[in-house]
């Protein structure tokens, strides 16, 4: 059995020019952990949870706009720093945040080889390609599992 018989087919997928605010309202309202970053069909990178908290180069926190949302205040009446980080992330795009090394499977790996890879990597979801490197689809360890269910 390969990959491609598994796979979820319909991947939802963000493109470098989402906003993170959309990108994280993706996440929350799928259950999703990440999301595969796509120009043209083609995997540039992806966006996890952990995205939102690690990458400080612009100063981009959840925390901070959870923060921002539960003082309730507008824009206009924050403090130039604060506007500004707050402007700086409501303007982020997915590229600023994304991981652009991202593993992804061929669709004709066997499940046994893949199963082997989620115990070796200690990933759970992974995005799936084809020989032309375009996203065809995403496989997780729950699809392997279903394969045993009664």
């Amino acid at each position: 059995m390969k990959v491609a018989d598994i796979m979820t087919k319909d991947v939802v997928t963000v493109e470098p020019e989402t906003k993170i605010t959309e990108v994280a309202e993706t996440l929350f309202r799928n259950r999703f952990h990440g999301v595969p970053v796509v120009r043209h069909r083609k995997i540039i990178g992806i966006i996890t949870e952990t995205d939102f908290f690690t990458k400080d180069s612009v100063n981009l926190f959840l925390p901070s706009y959870i923060a921002f949302l539960k003082e309730n205040r507008t824009i206009g009446e924050l403090s130039g720093e604060r506007k500004e980080k707050v402007e700086k992330l409501l303007n982020a795009k997915a590229k600023d945040i994304m991981s652009e090394k991202c593993v992804s499977i061929l669709q004709d790996m066997d499940v046994a080889s893949l199963l082997e890879f989620f115990k070796t990597t200690k990933f759970t979801t992974l995005p799936v390609i084809n020989e032309s490197d375009s996203l065809v689809g995403i496989v997780t360890l729950a699809d392997i599992l279903n394969l045993i269910r009664v």
